[in-house]
Parts: structure tokens; C-alpha cells; sequence
């Protein structure tokens, strides 16, 4: 074990999420979230939104958008960096990398070059004292078991590519029973896409705009049967 002395005085949690990265300190009472990707609008050609700066936008139509990762996995170190400038700056965290600590998730199964990329990017790049690399799910059945009695817990990851399935018994993870499905947030918007578009007008371009109509209107149905009724 380290030494008070040797031990970084912040603590950061990065969740560093296909779609979205929940940031912030250990001591913050919520994450902040933020887009994790680059956009370009049509009516500002010369101008790129990072992260949060997309509010900045006038013109939600047809925005173009670049994100780091795809299916999950990293793709494109050049974007993600960009994006991790926009959090780690004055814009948001401001963070002081050789006295904090990084807690940083990644996807299940992941590559070793993946890996070792993110690590050598942590380090070297941005010079944080120390680096703990996790699954999102493990710090889900790590605060299950310290809120419950039970010795096992069964953790569903839903993000923007995939959807894990993953059994944990005393807070470890069983890796060979753990399920991937090809379904999350992206698909959904995408399937919304066609269905709008076949049916009224075309918004295949309108990424951002049904993507907002996704999560302002859409639900989980507790009563699938029913609602179905009430739509007749």
C-alpha cells in the first residue's frame, strides 16, 4: 500500500461512455455529462462543437458528428483526446493531473493495444499520478454489495452500441458468463429514424433532433400489453 504522502490528493471518475462521458471528483455530488464527440453543423462549416460546446450551435439540422469509439471500442485516439481537453480543461474540471488520481471505465473484453494506448495517453500525455481502469459494471456490483446483503448481483450495462450482461458473486465479475447484445441507445434513435420517416416525412439526417424526441417522449413500458390498448 502507498503512503499517505505518495497517495494523489483528487480522485477523478471518468465513465468514458460511446455516447456520453459522466465526469467529475470523487467529492462532486453528481457527474457531469458531456458529449463525448465532435460535431459540425452546416450553417457553421468552419467551426467544430466539442463536448458541450454544441450548445453553442443555432442550428441543430443535419449535424455532423464524429465520435472516438465505435461498437464500444475505441477507433480514433485523435477525437477522444480532444474531447478529454474539453473535460479536463478550465471548461469544466480544470484538473490538476500530477496530484489526481484517474478512475477511468472501459468496455468489457477489450483489447490489450486498446489498453495499453489509454494507459500510455494518461500517463504520458496528460501525467496523472496514478490510473485505475474498470468496467462500468464493476462499480455497479460494488456499490450493490456495499447498500445490500446479498451475495450476488446481476448487472445490465445499456450504453450507446451494446448491452452487457454481466454476474458478479462477491463482487467479482464471471467473465465467461458474461453476454454482449448489439443493441443500445444508437439503434433505438436509428430505428425511430426509419419509422418516422417512412411514415410522415424524412429525418434521416435528423440525428440530433430525433435523438432529443427519443429521450423526451420514449419509455420503458412497466405494462407493455396495455399501453399497446391505449395506442390502438
Amino acid at each position: 500500500m502507498p503512503s499517505v504522502s505518495e497517495m494523489a490528493s483528487n480522485v477523478f471518475v471518468l465513465d468514458n461512455g460511446g455516447y456520453t462521458i459522466k465526469a467529475g471528483f470523487s467529492t462532486n455530488s453528481e457527474p457531469r455529462i458531456i458529449p463525448n464527440c465532435i460535431t459540425k453543423a452546416k450553417s457553421e462549416r468552419r467551426r467544430q462543437f466539442i463536448g458541450t460546446q454544441l450548445d453553442e450551435c443555432k442550428d441543430f439540422s443535419g449535424l455532423y458528428y464524429a465520435y472516438p469509439t465505435q461498437r464500444g471500442y475505441m477507433v480514433n485516439w485523435d477525437i477522444e483526446k480532444q474531447v478529454w481537453d474539453h473535460v479536463f480543461s478550465s471548461d469544466h474540471f480544470n484538473v490538476d493531473f500530477k496530484e489526481t488520481c484517474i478512475i477511468v471505465t472501459e468496455p468489457y473484453f477489450n483489447f490489450v493495444a486498446m489498453q495499453e494506448s489509454m494507459v500510455e495517453i494518461l500517463f504520458e500525455d496528460y501525467k496523472f499520478h496514478s490510473i485505475y481502469r474498470v468496467n462500468a459494471g464493476t462499480l455497479s456490483a460494488y456499490k450493490s454489495q456495499r447498500t445490500s446483503s446479498e451475495l450476488c448481483c446481476l448487472v445490465v450495462d445499456s450504453g450507446f452500441s451494446f448491452t452487457h450482461i454481466i454476474p458478479y458473486i462477491k463482487g467479482k465479475k464471471l467473465k465467461n458468463s458474461t453476454r454482449r447484445i448489439d443493441v443500445g441507445g444508437k439503434i433505438l434513435t436509428n430505428h425511430l429514424k426509419e419509422i418516422i420517416s417512412y411514415r410522415q416525412l424524412n429525418v434521416m439526417d435528423e440525428t440530433y433532433v430525433m435523438n432529443q424526441v427519443k429521450e423526451d417522449v420514449c419509455y420503458v413500458s412497466p405494462d407493455l400489453w396495455n399501453d399497446l390498448k391505449i395506442a390502438q
